[in-house]
């Protein structure tokens, strides 16, 4: 368990035969022990890497949301399956989330599943990003969705059911 703040923390385990990363909320039971609750998001080891990835664009997108006091739009970043990572001027927090289509209005809407991080938290997440990396050495041999082969033309992409997890069937 690597502490991120308050009950936050990331911990890497296996579920069916599948590395998932966990940033969770974690309570104390009456044993005195932290388990797991409902508030967090399990990433893949494809859903990190691009978290990574976008270390520094979120970076500088979020100084320039400070920056700018005309109170800019929400920024986000796709990680894959749905799995969006979001920020804006009105809460200060980077928001790790799941994301569904309605099917009767085709609208994108945030659910309930992941977490938000005060900006200090998502600093001390990006702070553990090298002791995930060691704990989990079959992330070195993973290719992020995005940067395969097939994907390097628009087509590819678009039939990717990780890349555009809300696509309508062609």
């Amino acid at each position: 368990m690597l502490p991120i703040g308050g009950n936050i923390f990331v911990v890497v385990n296996e579920w069916h035969e599948k590395v998932l990363i966990h940033i969770r909320n974690y309570e104390k039971n009456s044993a005195d022990t932290y388990v797991s609750t409902k508030k967090g998001i399990a990433l893949d080891l494809n859903q990190l890497q691009p978290l990574e990835i976008y270390v520094n664009e979120i970076k500088e997108a979020i100084s320039q949301m400070i920056d700018d006091v005309t109170g800019g739009p929400e920024m986000t970043f796709h990680l894959g399956r749905g799995v969006f990572v979001s920020f804006n001027k009105t809460y200060p927090t980077v928001d790790v989330r799941q994301r569904w289509k309605i099917p009767e209005t085709n609208q994108i809407v945030s659910t309930k599943k992941g977490i938000s991080l005060t900006y200090a938290k998502w600093e001390t997440l990006k702070g553990n990003f090298p002791d995930v990396r060691e704990s989990v050495p079959a992330i070195e041999n993973t290719t992020p969705c995005i940067l395969s082969e097939d994907h390097q033309n628009q087509g590819g992409m678009l039939m990717c059911s990780h890349c555009n997890p809300f696509a309508e069937p062609l």
